[in-house]
């Protein structure tokens, strides 16, 4: 590593990346689901991970929301 430098993320950074990142799991699960047969019970366990995922983008949302209001501060 001589020579180069490392760029850390941001508490921003990061809490944007993680917002992208379960935006793409939640669309990788919506196309999952939908090829799933309806009202069998692994299309029902699915959507039970879908829910997990929305409520973890949930929180990265607010998290993000919190961390650009404190740039305004």
């Amino acid at each position: 590593m001589e020579g180069s430098t490392r760029r850390y993320e941001t508490a921003l950074e990061t809490a944007e990346r993680q917002v992208v990142e379960a935006e793409q799991r939640r669309a990788r699960q919506i196309k999952l689901i939908t090829g799933l047969e309806e009202g069998g019970e692994v299309q029902a366990q699915a959507r039970q991970v879908l829910a997990e995922i929305d409520r973890t983008l949930a929180m990265a949302l607010s998290y993000r929301s919190f961390l650009r209001s404190l740039e305004d501060l």
